[in-house]
């Protein structure tokens, strides 16, 4: 086995809510830094200047009124509302203080320092988007496993690539679900697939064998994290296999990946079973946090180290449950940064994990 399994106590941190409250998080765990009232939080990124961008929405004081977009900064201080681009985001990314990217559904924009800079998006759906070095590119139409109805069900997704100013689909030998540095990961004809950016183009890369398998068998990589400075790749991902007999509903297992080019190896971890939305961003030490969603409306995590693997949940707000829907490292650190909800939908959450 290349990972060790422990389990871990978490430490509950929790700052009461206020627009105006800024906590620091405890070192060495995961706390919640703001919490705030009538907000939720959609998406997260965080320039290489530590700077915190966190889109969401903002319910009205009073009444049942339609909430408006919100855009936060913070990070280096309190979180407070920014201009935003004009529309609902869905999802962010950035490479710098003056290139932080938006998209929403039917418009993309781009921070310049002074303003955004607004456009048209006449693609797909973006699941997922990647500014990394010059390259900025989006996952679109991505679609996620069900273990409920997992009969015939086969990976799609689009990815594309600005060049210039023309969005232009590329070609990949795998069904790509996530991308960090050269790497991405997902699938191929039904099984979990790692592929490498040559400069030019997409390169599948090998992979060892899945230390289990069943008949009719598939499994997924849905995420990727690169260490920047050792170049360690973690993925994490799923297997599935048929086992609710004609009903054909689906059992499984939690997929690690970890290693470098040539030297991969391969995890199948019974806890916490299939996660198909599951979510890794580097942890700046050689390895990687995973999130994913937990019982009760709450949101888990996995801690990959060269040590093994530590498990355990997020904190919450007094007296409530709250998910993480989108996770961010800072470049070059140990900080990382999570943005969701309380399951009630009545507040948005801010984590953060510095060491």
């Amino acid at each position: 086995m290349l990972f060790r399994g422990t389990a871990a106590a978490v430490a509950f941190f929790v700052t009461a809510g206020s627009a105006d409250a800024h906590a620091v998080a405890p070192a060495g765990r995961w706390g919640v830094v703001h919490d705030q009232s009538r907000d939720s939080y959609d998406a997260v990124t965080v320039t290489p200047g530590g700077a915190v961008w966190v889109a969401g929405t903002r319910r009205p004081d009073r009444g049942s009124g339609r909430a408006r977009p919100l855009l936060l900064k913070g990070g280096r201080s309190a979180f407070r509302q920014v201009t935003g681009p004009g529309f609902r985001v869905k999802r962010l990314t950035s490479a710098s203080d003056t290139r932080v990217w938006a998209f929403g559904a039917s418009r993309y924009a781009r921070w310049d320092g002074r303003r955004w800079q607004v456009k048209r998006w006449r693609h797909g759906r973006v699941d997922r988007a990647y500014a990394i070095g010059e390259n900025l590119w989006v996952v679109e139409n991505a679609n996620t496993f069900s273990a409920a109805g997992g009969a015939g069900w086969k990976a799609r997704s689009t990815l594309r690539r600005l060049t210039g100013s023309v969005w232009r689909k590329v070609d990949t030998p795998i069904v790509v679900k996530g991308i960090d540095g050269k790497w991405a990961s997902g699938s191929a004809r039904g099984r979990a697939a790692l592929a490498r950016w040559s400069g030019t183009a997409w390169r599948m890369v090998a992979l060892p064998a899945i230390p289990s398998a069943r008949p009719d068998q598939i499994s997924e990589l849905t995420d990727v994290a690169v260490d920047g400075e050792t170049g360690r790749v973690t993925a994490v991902g799923w297997i599935a296999w048929p086992c609710g007999g004609a009903r054909r509903s689906f059992c499984g297992e939690t997929l690690l990946l970890s290693g470098y080019l040539g030297g991969f190896g391969f995890e199948v971890r019974g806890e916490p079973g299939i996660q198909p939305r599951a979510q890794a961003e580097p942890d700046g030490g050689g390895g990687a946090w995973v999130v994913h969603p937990a019982g009760g409306g709450g949101s888990g995590f996995l801690h990959i180290g060269a040590d093994g693997v530590e498990s355990g949940a997020f904190p919450a707000p007094p007296n409530r449950h709250a998910s993480v829907r989108d996770l961010a490292a800072q470049p070059g650190t140990r900080s990382v940064w999570a943005v969701g909800a309380t399951s009630s939908g009545d507040s948005g959450v801010i984590w953060a994990h510095r060491r």
